[in-house]
């Protein structure tokens, strides 16, 4: 059997959803990245339908597919994670023919067995990834990111396990392939480096695969960490504790006890117990603070990537002076909100899913940290430095080019000056002109119509804020007639006048968006075919349709 594993999101701009207990990228690419090998394991093909990069969600969406078309895979699994108000929860599938169906049906029992409520195979006929595969395929949405209830139980290992399961009715035998001796010890040099166990010098270990007094008197460190009655040499105890400290558990205070405690103790400093106690709870949250994470005690995903010593990230943020991250590219005492804005102190370093120079700011997006419900941040260009493979990037200065006529230059009514297509319609906003117009085939009829459009690209800078900073994809906005009856508008419809706009955000649907612009003063509605889609207009009015 071939098959097509996409690992959700994970190609800038095409990011997932974030919560407390982290970010659906790293979710869905550890349970991906399980899933395929232990495919491999079991002999059957397995293609990664994810991408690297892409110059936008629709691309990157379309690479996916591509990649399982080209492939002739037999089947196709997108791996996602769900994300809504922080009650629902429950593993759900999606599904668009029978075949695709009958293979989606074991997979989820298989989940659900975890102790997930079942949310039922659903019809997946609004998923771009499920409408243009050649062949049958699911996406399943493991459980809710955002749910204490369902990542209390979530384990990376046994969500893997259970796919697989679903997919070809076992998993394999842990016998088979079994590692040399000398990849056995350069495996356990490479895990006692990252859980940061030195030798008898102090010293981290040489990764080679030969056993020497360095490997063994961290072995031995080791397992006098964990409690294990052994000298330097690993036992089967060894690898147990070290698969229950890499699975990285969610340890909550007084609920918590065993190895992987016994393990954060010493990490932190704290007396070697392996109960979640008081006095460990404490030093979790100095060590929380230390860096700068949210201070519940509660070690969850990204407490445990501060613990783990993870690789370098391959672009990152170096904070180089104390300054302050804002939601707008301006002086930090213009913004009274103070939501809007967050104080980082020099030193700190920020993993990054991307940035972008824009006049005396930089736009960043951050991988593993969220500051007052935020990833999305401007940060003053002498405050910051980029990193690439934790060195300063270099980049060659653009080769000077002689001045062009563009040619997406228009005129607007009312307006003397010259607009252009691809120029944002406010001064550093996300929206452009391009998007409003219809890349230009739909021109503003009166000054009025024009007013509206900017008027909304306003607010929709809110919104776009209030929906995590992410991009979004706008899919109808100005639409006089003939477009707006062409469209199966209503008569009556507010794109006639440039105060409407239906878009995506990629990682929430319409009925997400919707509540969490639940205060919006003008009209929202969600369209019952296209349950990803939001409408929003500046009416004078609240009005409300489709569940919004």
């Amino acid at each position: 059997m071939k098959y097509g594993i996409d690992m959700g999101h994970n190609a800038p701009p095409d990011v997932g959803a974030s919560s407390r207990f982290g970010l659906e990228d790293d979710l869905t690419k550890a349970v991906g990245t399980q899933v395929i090998q232990k495919l491999r394991d079991l002999g059957h093909e397995v293609i990664d339908c994810t991408p690297s990069q892409a110059n936008s969600v629709t691309n990157s969406l379309w690479q996916r597919v591509n990649a399982a078309n080209t492939h002739r895979v037999d089947v196709f699994v997108s791996i996602h994670f769900n994300a809504f108000n922080g009650s629902a929860h429950g593993t759900e599938i999606y599904a668009v023919s029978d075949a695709g169906r009958r293979i989606a049906q074991p997979v989820l029992e298989s989940i659900v067995a975890l102790g997930f409520f079942n949310r039922q195979v659903k019809n997946g006929s609004h998923l771009y990834v499920l409408r243009n595969t050649n062949m049958p395929a699911i996406l399943v949405e493991c459980c809710f990111m955002d749910s204490e209830r369902d990542m209390n139980r979530y384990n990376t290992t046994a969500m893997a396990n259970a796919i697989v399961i679903g997919l070809a009715g076992r998993l394999p035998d842990s016998s088979r392939n079994e590692p040399s001796p000398g990849d056995r010890t350069k495996a356990l040099q490479e895990a006692l480096n990252r859980l940061q166990i030195r030798d008898s010098n102090g010293r981290s270990l040489v990764e080679d695969g030969i056993t020497g007094p360095a490997t063994q008197s961290a072995t031995q460190r080791f397992h006098e960490i964990i409690g294990i009655n052994a000298a330097g040499s690993p036992v089967s105890f060894t690898w147990n504790a070290l698969d229950e400290i890499f699975t990285q558990p969610v340890l909550r205070p007084n609920e918590a006890e065993g190895i992987a405690v016994r393990y954060v103790q010493f990490r932190i400093g704290g007396e070697l117990t392996a109960v979640y106690d008081q006095p460990t709870v404490e030093l979790v949250r100095s060590f929380q603070r230390r860096q700068g994470l949210a201070t519940d005690g509660i070690v969850g995903p990204q407490t445990w990537s501060q613990l783990l010593g993870n690789p370098i990230p391959r672009l990152a943020l170096e904070i180089i002076r104390d300054t302050v991250l804002k939601q707008q590219p301006i002086d930090s005492t213009l913004i009274s909100d103070p939501n809007l804005k967050y104080t980082i102190n020099r030193g700190e370093i920020l993993p990054l899913h991307s940035w972008k120079e824009e006049g005396n700011h930089v736009r960043v997006a951050l991988r593993d940290h969220t500051f007052n419900g935020f990833n999305t941040w401007y940060a003053f260009v002498d405050h910051i430095e980029i990193l690439e493979n934790g060195k300063p990037l270099q980049q060659e200065p653009a080769v000077e080019q002689p001045q062009v006529q563009r040619n997406d230059a228009f005129n607007l009514p009312g307006y003397t000056s010259t607009f252009y297509l691809n120029d944002p319609i406010l001064p550093n906003g996300h929206f452009f002109w391009r998007e409003a117009l219809h890349n230009g085939q739909r021109m503003p009829q009166s000054k009025a119509h024009v007013e509206n459009i900017l008027a909304l690209a306003s607010r929709l800078e809110e919104v776009r804020q209030r929906l995590g900073g992410f991009p979004m994809t706008i899919t109808s906005w100005y639409r006089p007639e003939p477009w707006n009856r062409q469209a199966g508008g209503a008569t009556n419809s507010r794109h006639l006048s440039g105060q409407a706009v239906d878009f995506l955000r990629p990682g929430l649907t319409g009925r997400q968006m919707a509540s969490r612009l639940s205060n919006w003063p003008g009209g929202m509605g969600i369209y019952v075919q296209y349950p990803n889609l939001l409408h929003l207009d500046i009416r004078p009015y609240r009005a409300r349709w489709g569940g919004a």
